[in-house]
């Protein structure tokens, strides 16, 4: 019996194994980029607001400048973690354009296990500062400053998690490629 199409080599489970954690840390992407996109919009809202009230009604809203920047300092280490996944970040490639072919995956290892560890500082010291800033509030707001400061354990959580899910894939199937459709829009100098 002659087949009609060539046979395809069935997915070894290495490479399920890689299409799985890349599907979770393109979900994971998914959202940060989601919820990144709803705190810019409170951000420019939030600024907004203080701007009309300031200069057109003469009445300064006291919350608006501190609530918009502890916005910003979420969408700052929300949107670092997103640069890392889609490798969005400058990059020095001095030494990588001129290293062997061999070696250049180590050095990709080398550049996500320097990032995995900075992302793990954040999170050591990041909790810390969590611990210490659990009874302190805002100046003009009232809430908690663990909620401003949640952003930095947050953002070495997503570091941690992206580089280790690229190390982890990167040697366990290497062909894997990132989601294109998920990276459309951004530049292609990137």
């Amino acid at each position: 019996m002659t087949p009609l199409s060539p046979e395809v080599p069935e997915e070894t489970r290495m490479e399920k194994l890689a299409r799985g954690l890349m599907f979770i840390d393109d979900m994971v992407l998914k959202l940060n980029l989601f919820v990144s996109s709803c705190l810019l919009l409170a951000a420019v809202i939030v600024a907004g607001l203080g701007v009309v009230f300031r200069f057109v009604l003469h009445d300064s809203l006291s919350w608006s400048d501190e609530a918009a920047a502890y916005l910003f300092v979420w969408l700052t280490c929300l949107g670092a973690a997103a640069g890392v996944k889609l490798r969005a970040h400058p990059e020095v490639r001095v030494l990588a354009d001129r290293v062997p072919a061999a070696i250049a995956p180590l050095l990709k290892d080398f550049t996500d296990c320097a990032i995995l560890a900075l992302g793990a500082v954040f999170v050591a010291y990041g909790s810390d500062m969590l611990a210490l800033m659990g009874t302190e509030t805002a100046a003009s707001i009232p809430i908690s400053m663990v909620y401003p400061y949640l952003s930095i354990p947050v953002c070495g959580a997503l570091l941690v998690f992206h580089s280790l899910v690229r190390i982890v894939v990167s040697h366990l199937a290497p062909q894997t490629q990132t989601n294109a459709a998920l990276i459309e829009g951004v530049s292609d100098h990137l």
